[in-house]
Protein backbone atom coordinates (compact mmCIF):
# COMPACT_ATOMS: atom_id res chain seq x y z
CA UNK A 1 0.00 0.00 0.00
CA UNK A 2 1.10 3.59 -0.76
CA UNK A 3 1.05 6.27 1.73
CA UNK A 4 1.05 9.89 0.12
CA UNK A 5 3.84 11.02 2.90
CA UNK A 6 7.42 11.98 1.95
CA UNK A 7 8.28 10.32 5.67
CA UNK A 8 7.48 6.75 4.33
CA UNK A 9 10.25 6.69 2.05
CA UNK A 10 12.46 3.56 1.71
CA UNK A 11 15.00 4.63 4.02
CA UNK A 12 12.44 4.62 6.73
CA UNK A 13 10.70 1.24 6.16
CA UNK A 14 12.85 -0.02 9.35
CA UNK A 15 11.29 2.26 11.68
CA UNK A 16 7.51 1.10 9.82
CA UNK A 17 8.94 -2.14 9.45
CA UNK A 18 9.06 -2.13 13.95
CA UNK A 19 6.28 0.33 14.38
CA UNK A 20 4.42 -2.74 12.46
CA UNK A 21 5.49 -5.64 14.19
CA UNK A 22 4.54 -3.74 17.63
CA UNK A 23 1.50 -1.82 16.65
CA UNK A 24 0.03 -5.86 15.31
CA UNK A 25 0.83 -7.14 19.03
CA UNK A 26 -0.98 -4.49 20.53
CA UNK A 27 -4.15 -4.68 18.12
CA UNK A 28 -4.07 -8.39 18.67
CA UNK A 29 -4.27 -8.31 22.20
CA UNK A 30 -6.91 -5.58 21.81
CA UNK A 31 -8.92 -7.87 19.40
CA UNK A 32 -8.72 -11.07 21.32
CA UNK A 33 -10.42 -9.42 24.72
CA UNK A 34 -13.91 -9.18 23.65
CA UNK A 35 -14.17 -12.86 21.75
CA UNK A 36 -13.40 -14.13 25.96
CA UNK A 37 -16.19 -12.23 26.38
CA UNK A 38 -18.04 -13.57 23.90
CA UNK A 39 -17.57 -17.09 25.07
CA UNK A 40 -18.80 -15.93 28.18
CA UNK A 41 -22.13 -14.62 27.12
CA UNK A 42 -22.94 -16.91 24.18
CA UNK A 43 -22.25 -20.17 26.33
CA UNK A 44 -23.99 -19.18 29.57
CA UNK A 45 -27.02 -20.47 28.44
CA UNK A 46 -25.86 -24.02 29.56
CA UNK A 47 -25.59 -22.62 33.17
CA UNK A 48 -28.02 -19.92 33.92
CA UNK A 49 -30.94 -21.77 31.94
CA UNK A 50 -30.24 -25.23 33.06
CA UNK A 51 -33.18 -27.53 33.56
CA UNK A 52 -33.74 -28.05 37.76
CA UNK A 53 -32.37 -31.37 38.77
CA UNK A 54 -35.77 -31.90 40.50
CA UNK A 55 -38.95 -30.41 40.67
CA UNK A 56 -42.77 -30.99 42.06
CA UNK A 57 -45.71 -29.73 42.52
CA UNK A 58 -46.13 -27.31 45.95
CA UNK A 59 -49.68 -27.47 47.25
CA UNK A 60 -50.77 -24.73 49.82
CA UNK A 61 -53.11 -26.91 51.45
CA UNK A 62 -50.66 -29.57 52.12
CA UNK A 63 -48.17 -27.14 53.57
CA UNK A 64 -49.69 -26.81 57.05
CA UNK A 65 -48.92 -30.75 57.30
CA UNK A 66 -46.67 -32.84 58.94
CA UNK A 67 -45.96 -35.17 56.02
CA UNK A 68 -42.80 -35.14 54.33
CA UNK A 69 -42.19 -33.97 50.87
CA UNK A 70 -42.19 -37.14 49.63
CA UNK A 71 -45.50 -38.27 51.11
CA UNK A 72 -46.96 -35.19 49.77
CA UNK A 73 -45.56 -36.11 45.99
CA UNK A 74 -46.87 -38.84 46.02
CA UNK A 75 -50.47 -38.04 47.27
CA UNK A 76 -50.54 -35.74 44.45
CA UNK A 77 -48.13 -37.18 41.69
CA UNK A 78 -48.19 -40.56 42.20
CA UNK A 79 -48.48 -42.89 39.40
CA UNK A 80 -47.81 -39.52 37.24
CA UNK A 81 -44.91 -39.02 34.63
CA UNK A 82 -45.15 -35.51 34.16
CA UNK A 83 -42.34 -34.49 36.19
CA UNK A 84 -44.15 -32.30 38.56
CA UNK A 85 -46.05 -30.44 36.00
CA UNK A 86 -49.52 -32.07 36.48
CA UNK A 87 -51.19 -33.27 39.89
CA UNK A 88 -54.87 -35.34 40.70
CA UNK A 89 -57.75 -33.12 41.34
CA UNK A 90 -58.16 -34.42 44.78
CA UNK A 91 -59.54 -32.18 47.55
CA UNK A 92 -56.27 -30.95 48.98
CA UNK A 93 -57.70 -29.28 51.20
CA UNK A 94 -60.09 -32.48 52.93
CA UNK A 95 -56.48 -34.12 52.52
CA UNK A 96 -54.32 -32.09 54.80
CA UNK A 97 -57.23 -32.67 57.74
CA UNK A 98 -56.00 -35.96 57.41
CA UNK A 99 -53.27 -38.14 58.65
CA UNK A 100 -50.81 -39.34 55.90
CA UNK A 101 -51.81 -42.47 56.21
CA UNK A 102 -55.63 -41.81 56.03
CA UNK A 103 -55.16 -39.98 52.88
CA UNK A 104 -53.02 -42.81 51.42
CA UNK A 105 -56.07 -45.23 52.14
CA UNK A 106 -58.82 -42.60 50.71
CA UNK A 107 -57.29 -41.55 47.52
CA UNK A 108 -56.37 -45.31 46.87
CA UNK A 109 -59.98 -46.22 47.51
CA UNK A 110 -61.34 -43.36 46.13
CA UNK A 111 -59.03 -44.41 42.48
CA UNK A 112 -60.49 -47.91 42.43
CA UNK A 113 -64.08 -46.26 42.47
CA UNK A 114 -63.78 -43.15 39.86
CA UNK A 115 -59.81 -42.30 38.93
CA UNK A 116 -59.89 -38.53 39.59
CA UNK A 117 -58.81 -35.99 36.25
CA UNK A 118 -55.13 -35.46 35.84
CA UNK A 119 -54.87 -31.15 36.10
CA UNK A 120 -52.06 -28.56 35.44
CA UNK A 121 -49.85 -27.63 39.09
CA UNK A 122 -50.65 -24.35 38.36
CA UNK A 123 -54.76 -25.23 39.51
CA UNK A 124 -53.59 -26.31 42.20
CA UNK A 125 -50.18 -24.81 43.41
CA UNK A 126 -47.05 -23.68 41.97
CA UNK A 127 -44.55 -25.12 40.89
CA UNK A 128 -41.22 -25.77 43.21
CA UNK A 129 -37.25 -27.01 42.67
CA UNK A 130 -34.76 -28.18 43.86
CA UNK A 131 -31.63 -25.35 44.05
CA UNK A 132 -33.95 -22.83 42.10
CA UNK A 133 -31.04 -19.97 42.84
CA UNK A 134 -29.12 -21.71 40.16
CA UNK A 135 -31.54 -21.04 36.76
CA UNK A 136 -33.59 -18.38 35.60
CA UNK A 137 -36.03 -21.16 35.07
CA UNK A 138 -37.37 -21.36 38.69
CA UNK A 139 -37.53 -16.91 38.66
CA UNK A 140 -40.49 -17.16 35.72
CA UNK A 141 -41.38 -20.87 35.60
CA UNK A 142 -39.91 -21.47 32.46
CA UNK A 143 -41.00 -25.23 32.66
CA UNK A 144 -43.79 -27.49 31.74
CA UNK A 145 -46.23 -26.14 29.35
CA UNK A 146 -43.99 -22.67 29.47
CA UNK A 147 -40.81 -24.79 28.29
CA UNK A 148 -40.38 -23.46 25.43
CA UNK A 149 -39.96 -20.05 26.30
CA UNK A 150 -36.51 -20.95 28.24
CA UNK A 151 -35.32 -22.14 24.82
CA UNK A 152 -36.48 -18.55 23.35
CA UNK A 153 -33.23 -17.09 26.15
CA UNK A 154 -30.80 -18.92 23.61
CA UNK A 155 -32.43 -18.29 20.54
CA UNK A 156 -32.54 -14.50 21.50
CA UNK A 157 -28.97 -14.33 21.50
CA UNK A 158 -28.83 -15.70 17.64
CA UNK A 159 -31.40 -13.39 16.44
CA UNK A 160 -29.14 -10.66 18.23
CA UNK A 161 -25.87 -11.99 16.28
CA UNK A 162 -28.62 -12.44 13.24
CA UNK A 163 -29.22 -8.61 12.85
CA UNK A 164 -25.59 -7.54 14.01
CA UNK A 165 -24.01 -9.36 11.87
CA UNK A 166 -25.93 -7.99 9.04
CA UNK A 167 -26.04 -3.94 10.74
CA UNK A 168 -22.64 -3.83 12.48
CA UNK A 169 -20.96 -5.07 9.51
CA UNK A 170 -22.26 -1.82 7.01
CA UNK A 171 -21.38 0.01 9.50
CA UNK A 172 -18.19 -0.59 9.73
CA UNK A 173 -17.76 0.00 6.37
CA UNK A 174 -19.29 2.85 6.18
CA UNK A 175 -18.24 4.63 9.16
CA UNK A 176 -15.21 2.67 10.28
CA UNK A 177 -14.33 -0.29 12.40
CA UNK A 178 -13.80 1.48 15.42
CA UNK A 179 -16.98 3.39 15.52
CA UNK A 180 -18.42 -0.33 14.64
CA UNK A 181 -16.37 -1.55 17.80
CA UNK A 182 -17.54 1.08 19.82
CA UNK A 183 -21.16 0.83 19.21
CA UNK A 184 -21.05 -2.79 20.06
CA UNK A 185 -19.26 -2.46 23.12
CA UNK A 186 -21.94 -0.29 24.46
CA UNK A 187 -24.96 -3.24 23.48
CA UNK A 188 -22.43 -5.42 25.42
CA UNK A 189 -22.37 -3.39 28.52
CA UNK A 190 -25.94 -2.55 28.55
CA UNK A 191 -27.39 -6.09 27.57
CA UNK A 192 -24.95 -7.63 30.35
CA UNK A 193 -26.58 -5.32 32.77
CA UNK A 194 -29.94 -5.83 31.52
CA UNK A 195 -29.67 -9.41 31.55
CA UNK A 196 -28.02 -9.24 35.46
CA UNK A 197 -30.85 -7.04 37.26
CA UNK A 198 -34.00 -7.79 34.69
CA UNK A 199 -36.90 -8.34 37.04
CA UNK A 200 -39.07 -9.28 34.03
CA UNK A 201 -38.13 -11.82 31.17
CA UNK A 202 -39.30 -10.06 28.68
CA UNK A 203 -36.57 -7.82 29.66
CA UNK A 204 -33.86 -10.25 30.31
CA UNK A 205 -34.79 -11.51 26.51
CA UNK A 206 -34.12 -7.54 25.32
CA UNK A 207 -30.77 -8.11 27.12
CA UNK A 208 -29.94 -11.13 25.39
CA UNK A 209 -30.73 -9.74 21.87
CA UNK A 210 -28.54 -7.33 22.63
CA UNK A 211 -25.67 -9.50 23.70
CA UNK A 212 -26.18 -11.57 20.70
CA UNK A 213 -25.76 -8.19 18.73
CA UNK A 214 -22.88 -6.69 20.70
CA UNK A 215 -21.05 -10.21 19.83
CA UNK A 216 -20.86 -9.93 16.15
CA UNK A 217 -20.44 -5.62 16.82
CA UNK A 218 -17.25 -6.55 18.44
CA UNK A 219 -16.22 -10.03 16.65
CA UNK A 220 -16.10 -8.65 12.98
CA UNK A 221 -14.41 -5.35 13.36
CA UNK A 222 -11.77 -6.68 15.86
CA UNK A 223 -10.88 -9.52 12.95
CA UNK A 224 -10.71 -7.24 10.02
CA UNK A 225 -8.80 -4.86 12.08
CA UNK A 226 -6.26 -7.57 12.92
CA UNK A 227 -6.47 -8.36 8.67
CA UNK A 228 -6.09 -5.39 7.84
CA UNK A 229 -3.07 -4.19 10.07
CA UNK A 230 -1.00 -7.61 10.46
CA UNK A 231 1.20 -8.42 7.83
CA UNK A 232 0.94 -11.78 5.43
CA UNK A 233 3.69 -13.35 7.82
CA UNK A 234 1.83 -13.11 11.30
CA UNK A 235 -1.89 -12.69 9.94
CA UNK A 236 -2.74 -16.91 9.71
CA UNK A 237 -1.67 -17.68 13.59
CA UNK A 238 -3.17 -14.70 14.63
CA UNK A 239 -6.57 -15.28 13.27
CA UNK A 240 -6.51 -18.43 14.35
CA UNK A 241 -5.57 -17.45 17.66
CA UNK A 242 -8.49 -14.65 18.19
CA UNK A 243 -10.99 -17.81 17.05
CA UNK A 244 -9.31 -19.69 19.68
CA UNK A 245 -9.57 -17.53 22.41
CA UNK A 246 -13.86 -18.29 22.04
CA UNK A 247 -12.97 -21.77 23.82
CA UNK A 248 -10.84 -20.05 26.20
CA UNK A 249 -13.89 -18.09 27.57
CA UNK A 250 -15.95 -21.48 27.81
CA UNK A 251 -13.29 -22.70 29.64
CA UNK A 252 -13.24 -19.98 32.26
CA UNK A 253 -16.71 -19.72 32.20
CA UNK A 254 -17.24 -22.81 33.56
CA UNK A 255 -14.66 -22.22 36.29
CA UNK A 256 -17.17 -19.20 36.81
CA UNK A 257 -20.04 -20.84 37.22
CA UNK A 258 -18.46 -24.00 39.19
CA UNK A 259 -17.54 -21.48 42.21
CA UNK A 260 -20.61 -19.25 41.86
CA UNK A 261 -23.77 -21.02 41.83
CA UNK A 262 -27.37 -18.51 41.93
CA UNK A 263 -27.59 -17.40 37.73
CA UNK A 264 -27.70 -13.56 38.80
CA UNK A 265 -24.39 -14.13 40.60
CA UNK A 266 -23.02 -15.44 38.10
CA UNK A 267 -24.11 -13.19 35.89
CA UNK A 268 -22.90 -10.12 37.60
CA UNK A 269 -19.54 -11.76 37.59
CA UNK A 270 -19.62 -12.27 33.93
CA UNK A 271 -20.98 -8.65 33.13
CA UNK A 272 -17.76 -6.78 35.31
CA UNK A 273 -15.48 -7.83 32.88
CA UNK A 274 -17.19 -6.32 29.88
CA UNK A 275 -16.31 -2.83 31.69
CA UNK A 276 -12.69 -3.12 29.96
CA UNK A 277 -14.08 -2.63 26.42
CA UNK A 278 -14.19 1.02 27.83
CA UNK A 279 -10.09 0.60 27.78
CA UNK A 280 -10.32 -1.30 24.44
CA UNK A 281 -12.06 1.71 22.45
CA UNK A 282 -10.15 4.29 24.20
CA UNK A 283 -6.66 2.81 22.97
CA UNK A 284 -7.62 1.29 19.83
CA UNK A 285 -7.12 3.06 17.08
CA UNK A 286 -9.01 3.05 13.41
CA UNK A 287 -7.99 1.18 10.42
CA UNK A 288 -5.12 2.92 8.75
CA UNK A 289 -6.23 1.05 5.47
CA UNK A 290 -9.93 1.95 5.93
CA UNK A 291 -8.85 5.45 6.09
CA UNK A 292 -7.20 5.22 3.22
CA UNK A 293 -9.65 3.51 1.24
CA UNK A 294 -11.97 6.63 2.10
CA UNK A 295 -9.00 9.37 1.70
CA UNK A 296 -8.54 10.18 5.17
CA UNK A 297 -5.35 10.75 4.71
CA UNK A 298 -4.78 13.12 8.01
CA UNK A 299 -6.15 11.04 10.80
CA UNK A 300 -3.89 8.24 9.02
CA UNK A 301 -0.33 10.29 9.71
CA UNK A 302 -1.43 11.12 12.98
CA UNK A 303 -1.97 7.17 13.86
CA UNK A 304 1.64 6.60 12.33
CA UNK A 305 3.46 9.73 13.45
CA UNK A 306 1.62 10.30 16.51
CA UNK A 307 1.02 14.00 15.92
CA UNK A 308 -1.13 15.99 13.47
CA UNK A 309 0.08 16.61 9.80
CA UNK A 310 1.70 19.72 8.12
CA UNK A 311 0.71 18.32 5.06
CA UNK A 312 -2.14 20.18 2.71
CA UNK A 313 -3.38 16.41 1.18
CA UNK A 314 -6.15 16.93 -1.18
CA UNK A 315 -8.45 13.86 -2.45
CA UNK A 316 -8.18 13.08 -5.10
CA UNK A 317 -10.58 14.57 -7.83
CA UNK A 318 -13.77 12.93 -9.78
CA UNK A 319 -12.67 13.17 -13.49
CA UNK A 320 -14.87 15.83 -15.02
CA UNK A 321 -18.10 15.74 -16.28
CA UNK A 322 -19.35 16.44 -19.81
CA UNK A 323 -19.94 19.74 -21.03
CA UNK A 324 -23.38 20.62 -20.58
CA UNK A 325 -25.31 21.14 -23.67
CA UNK A 326 -28.88 20.76 -23.28
CA UNK A 327 -30.61 23.20 -20.95
CA UNK A 328 -32.87 20.48 -19.67
CA UNK A 329 -30.32 18.65 -18.12
CA UNK A 330 -30.17 21.64 -15.74
CA UNK A 331 -33.25 21.03 -14.33
CA UNK A 332 -33.20 19.53 -10.98
CA UNK A 333 -33.95 15.52 -10.64
CA UNK A 334 -37.44 14.65 -9.22
CA UNK A 335 -38.15 13.51 -5.69
CA UNK A 336 -38.46 10.05 -6.03
CA UNK A 337 -34.60 9.69 -8.36
CA UNK A 338 -32.66 11.87 -6.06
CA UNK A 339 -33.88 9.30 -3.03
CA UNK A 340 -32.66 6.31 -5.31
CA UNK A 341 -29.02 8.06 -5.70
CA UNK A 342 -29.21 8.96 -2.24
CA UNK A 343 -29.83 5.64 -0.96
CA UNK A 344 -27.51 3.63 -3.74
CA UNK A 345 -24.78 6.11 -2.88
CA UNK A 346 -25.32 5.70 0.96
CA UNK A 347 -26.52 3.06 3.19
CA UNK A 348 -26.98 0.44 0.09
CA UNK A 349 -23.74 1.20 -1.35
CA UNK A 350 -21.70 -1.89 0.01
CA UNK A 351 -25.27 -3.98 -0.40
CA UNK A 352 -25.36 -3.06 -4.27
CA UNK A 353 -21.53 -3.52 -4.89
CA UNK A 354 -21.76 -7.22 -2.96
CA UNK A 355 -23.80 -8.61 -5.99
CA UNK A 356 -23.34 -6.07 -8.83
CA UNK A 357 -19.84 -7.17 -10.03
CA UNK A 358 -20.41 -10.48 -11.49
CA UNK A 359 -16.98 -12.35 -9.75
CA UNK A 360 -17.79 -10.64 -5.93
CA UNK A 361 -21.45 -12.27 -6.66
CA UNK A 362 -20.63 -16.11 -7.55
CA UNK A 363 -17.58 -15.32 -4.58
CA UNK A 364 -20.55 -14.17 -2.01
CA UNK A 365 -23.24 -17.30 -2.31
CA UNK A 366 -20.34 -19.65 -2.31
CA UNK A 367 -19.62 -17.78 1.07
CA UNK A 368 -23.08 -17.56 2.22
CA UNK A 369 -23.48 -21.50 1.66
CA UNK A 370 -20.33 -22.61 3.50
CA UNK A 371 -20.84 -20.11 6.82
CA UNK A 372 -24.33 -21.65 7.07
CA UNK A 373 -22.93 -25.17 7.22
CA UNK A 374 -20.15 -24.73 8.93
CA UNK A 375 -22.50 -22.79 11.77
CA UNK A 376 -25.27 -25.63 11.14
CA UNK A 377 -22.61 -28.75 11.91
CA UNK A 378 -20.97 -26.90 14.55
CA UNK A 379 -23.74 -25.88 16.93
CA UNK A 380 -25.76 -29.49 15.85
CA UNK A 381 -22.40 -31.38 17.12
CA UNK A 382 -22.52 -29.43 20.03
CA UNK A 383 -26.21 -30.46 20.68
CA UNK A 384 -25.84 -33.94 20.49
CA UNK A 385 -22.63 -34.42 22.39
CA UNK A 386 -24.85 -32.63 25.05
CA UNK A 387 -27.21 -35.36 25.27
CA UNK A 388 -24.12 -37.20 27.38
CA UNK A 389 -25.40 -37.82 30.92
CA UNK A 390 -22.32 -35.41 32.34
CA UNK A 391 -21.90 -32.57 34.54
CA UNK A 392 -22.70 -29.47 32.86
CA UNK A 393 -19.57 -27.70 33.72
CA UNK A 394 -17.33 -30.71 32.73
CA UNK A 395 -18.99 -30.46 29.95
CA UNK A 396 -18.55 -27.02 28.64
CA UNK A 397 -14.82 -27.63 30.01
CA UNK A 398 -14.67 -30.42 27.63
CA UNK A 399 -15.96 -28.54 24.41
CA UNK A 400 -13.51 -25.79 24.84
CA UNK A 401 -10.78 -28.15 25.31
CA UNK A 402 -11.89 -30.45 22.01
CA UNK A 403 -12.14 -26.63 20.25
CA UNK A 404 -8.48 -25.40 21.15
CA UNK A 405 -6.61 -27.77 19.83
CA UNK A 406 -9.06 -27.96 16.43
CA UNK A 407 -6.95 -23.97 16.00
CA UNK A 408 -3.61 -25.89 15.92
CA UNK A 409 -4.24 -28.04 12.85
CA UNK A 410 -5.32 -24.79 10.31
CA UNK A 411 -2.27 -22.85 11.50
CA UNK A 412 0.22 -25.75 10.21
CA UNK A 413 -2.06 -26.36 7.48
CA UNK A 414 -2.25 -22.87 6.11
CA UNK A 415 1.21 -22.32 6.16
CA UNK A 416 1.92 -25.04 3.59
CA UNK A 417 -1.17 -25.91 1.82
CA UNK A 418 -2.62 -22.16 1.55
CA UNK A 419 -6.60 -21.47 2.12
CA UNK A 420 -8.09 -23.13 -0.42
CA UNK A 421 -6.79 -26.43 -0.25
CA UNK A 422 -6.61 -26.60 3.57
CA UNK A 423 -10.20 -25.06 3.84
CA UNK A 424 -11.77 -28.19 1.29
CA UNK A 425 -9.62 -30.82 3.43
CA UNK A 426 -11.36 -29.72 6.63
CA UNK A 427 -14.40 -29.56 5.15
CA UNK A 428 -13.93 -33.39 3.44
CA UNK A 429 -12.56 -34.50 7.14
CA UNK A 430 -15.48 -33.16 9.01
CA UNK A 431 -18.17 -34.49 6.75
CA UNK A 432 -16.64 -38.38 6.64
CA UNK A 433 -16.49 -37.99 10.27
CA UNK A 434 -20.23 -37.36 10.62
CA UNK A 435 -21.11 -39.30 7.74
CA UNK A 436 -19.39 -42.58 9.54
CA UNK A 437 -21.79 -42.09 12.25
CA UNK A 438 -24.05 -44.16 10.08
CA UNK A 439 -21.74 -47.05 10.37
CA UNK A 440 -21.81 -47.51 14.07
CA UNK A 441 -24.84 -49.47 15.59
CA UNK A 442 -27.22 -47.47 17.80
CA UNK A 443 -26.52 -48.83 21.09
CA UNK A 444 -22.44 -48.26 20.47
CA UNK A 445 -22.66 -44.92 22.33
CA UNK A 446 -19.11 -44.43 23.13
CA UNK A 447 -18.27 -44.93 18.84
CA UNK A 448 -20.90 -42.31 18.02
CA UNK A 449 -20.04 -39.70 20.44
CA UNK A 450 -16.59 -40.19 19.80
CA UNK A 451 -17.02 -39.83 16.04
CA UNK A 452 -19.25 -36.87 16.99
CA UNK A 453 -16.92 -34.87 18.47
CA UNK A 454 -14.35 -36.21 15.71
CA UNK A 455 -16.54 -33.77 13.64
CA UNK A 456 -17.44 -31.07 16.46
CA UNK A 457 -12.82 -30.96 16.56
CA UNK A 458 -13.41 -30.50 12.11
CA UNK A 459 -15.73 -28.33 11.89
CA UNK A 460 -14.37 -25.71 14.41
CA UNK A 461 -11.06 -26.56 12.82
CA UNK A 462 -12.88 -24.82 9.77
CA UNK A 463 -14.98 -22.03 10.94
CA UNK A 464 -11.54 -20.27 11.59
CA UNK A 465 -9.86 -20.80 8.20
CA UNK A 466 -13.51 -19.58 6.61
CA UNK A 467 -13.52 -16.61 8.86
CA UNK A 468 -9.60 -15.93 7.54
CA UNK A 469 -10.57 -16.99 4.09
CA UNK A 470 -13.58 -15.30 3.28
CA UNK A 471 -12.13 -12.11 4.78
CA UNK A 472 -9.43 -12.17 2.54
CA UNK A 473 -11.62 -12.82 -0.44
CA UNK A 474 -13.33 -9.42 -0.91
CA UNK A 475 -11.75 -6.14 -0.86
CA UNK A 476 -11.83 -3.18 1.58
CA UNK A 477 -14.23 -1.50 0.14
CA UNK A 478 -17.22 -4.23 1.09
CA UNK A 479 -14.98 -6.60 2.92
CA UNK A 480 -17.08 -6.12 6.82
CA UNK A 481 -20.60 -5.74 4.73
CA UNK A 482 -19.09 -9.67 3.12
CA UNK A 483 -18.36 -10.13 6.35
CA UNK A 484 -20.97 -9.49 8.15
CA UNK A 485 -24.03 -11.01 5.50
CA UNK A 486 -21.82 -14.01 5.48
CA UNK A 487 -22.20 -13.92 9.23
CA UNK A 488 -26.23 -13.60 8.88
CA UNK A 489 -26.06 -16.79 6.62
CA UNK A 490 -24.43 -18.46 9.61
CA UNK A 491 -26.96 -17.44 11.85
CA UNK A 492 -29.67 -18.92 9.90
CA UNK A 493 -27.45 -22.18 10.40
CA UNK A 494 -27.27 -21.93 14.43
CA UNK A 495 -30.91 -21.05 14.58
CA UNK A 496 -31.76 -23.73 12.65
CA UNK A 497 -29.65 -26.46 14.67
CA UNK A 498 -31.92 -26.86 17.71
CA UNK A 499 -34.93 -27.68 15.15
CA UNK A 500 -33.05 -30.32 13.47
CA UNK A 501 -31.53 -31.85 16.63
CA UNK A 502 -35.07 -31.89 18.06
CA UNK A 503 -37.50 -32.34 15.47
CA UNK A 504 -35.71 -34.40 13.09
CA UNK A 505 -33.87 -36.66 15.32
CA UNK A 506 -36.66 -37.45 17.33
CA UNK A 507 -37.93 -39.21 13.36
CA UNK A 508 -34.03 -40.73 13.42
CA UNK A 509 -30.83 -40.46 15.75
CA UNK A 510 -28.77 -40.39 12.91
CA UNK A 511 -30.23 -37.63 10.26
CA UNK A 512 -28.76 -34.62 12.32
CA UNK A 513 -25.52 -35.70 11.52
CA UNK A 514 -26.09 -36.95 8.35
CA UNK A 515 -27.64 -33.89 7.09
CA UNK A 516 -24.61 -31.77 8.15
CA UNK A 517 -22.15 -34.56 6.55
CA UNK A 518 -23.59 -34.24 3.11
CA UNK A 519 -24.02 -30.52 3.42
CA UNK A 520 -20.29 -30.02 4.65
CA UNK A 521 -19.15 -32.79 1.90
CA UNK A 522 -20.79 -30.26 -0.65
CA UNK A 523 -18.97 -27.36 0.50
CA UNK A 524 -15.43 -28.70 0.47
CA UNK A 525 -16.17 -29.07 -3.20
CA UNK A 526 -17.69 -25.54 -3.95
CA UNK A 527 -14.47 -24.74 -2.13
CA UNK A 528 -12.57 -25.45 -5.28
CA UNK A 529 -14.50 -23.18 -7.08
CA UNK A 530 -13.12 -19.95 -4.96
CA UNK A 531 -9.78 -18.31 -5.47
CA UNK A 532 -6.26 -18.91 -3.62
CA UNK A 533 -5.25 -15.57 -1.30
CA UNK A 534 -2.47 -16.93 0.45
CA UNK A 535 -0.27 -15.99 -1.90
CA UNK A 536 -0.79 -11.87 -2.41
CA UNK A 537 -1.59 -8.92 -0.64
CA UNK A 538 -5.07 -8.38 0.14
CA UNK A 539 -7.33 -5.87 -2.65
CA UNK A 540 -8.68 -2.68 -1.70
CA UNK A 541 -10.89 -1.87 -4.56
CA UNK A 542 -13.44 -3.93 -6.03
CA UNK A 543 -11.78 -3.73 -9.59
CA UNK A 544 -9.05 -5.82 -8.57
CA UNK A 545 -11.08 -8.92 -7.64
CA UNK A 546 -10.33 -11.44 -10.12
CA UNK A 547 -12.07 -14.23 -10.93
CA UNK A 548 -11.29 -17.65 -9.30
CA UNK A 549 -8.60 -19.80 -12.10
CA UNK A 550 -9.17 -22.86 -12.71
CA UNK A 551 -6.07 -23.68 -13.53
CA UNK A 552 -4.45 -21.74 -10.38
CA UNK A 553 -1.35 -23.42 -8.69
CA UNK A 554 -0.89 -24.77 -5.59
CA UNK A 555 -0.66 -22.51 -3.28
CA UNK A 556 3.33 -22.07 -1.64
CA UNK A 557 4.52 -21.41 1.76
CA UNK A 558 3.62 -17.69 2.54
CA UNK A 559 6.00 -14.87 2.15
CA UNK A 560 6.58 -11.62 4.69
CA UNK A 561 4.27 -8.86 2.95
CA UNK A 562 6.29 -6.19 1.88
CA UNK A 563 5.77 -3.04 3.64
Amino acid sequence: MIFPFPELKPTSMGVMWVWRRVRGTAIFFLCVTPNILNGFHVSSYTLLGHLPEDQWCGLPDLDATNWTLAQRRHIAEGGLNSGGCTVWDWNYKHLGQMSYEAALNYTSHMSEINRPAEVSCKVKGSYEYADPESTFVSDWDLTCERSIQRTSAQVSISLGKFCGSFSFGILADKFGRKTSFTLGAVFFVVGSFFCTFSPWYSLFLAGRFALGAASSGLFYPAFTMIVENVCLKHRSWMSIAFSASYPIGMIILAIIGYLIQPWRHLQLALTIPSLLLVLNCYLMNESPRWLITNQRYDRVYKILFKQPSHYDIQPALAAPSDLVTDKKSLEPESGSSSLLEKLKNGPLKSIIELYANPNVRKLIFTSYFMFCVTSLSYYVTALNAANLSVSRYLYIVATGLVDIPSYLVPVIMLRFTGRRITTMFLFMWTGVSLLLVLSVPAGSTTWIVAFAMLGRFGISATYSVVTLYTAELYPTQIRNSALGTCSTFAHVGSISAPYVVDVLGALGWYIPTTICGCCVLVAGLLTLTLPETGTGKLSDKIDSVAAADAQAPVAQPEKPEKQ
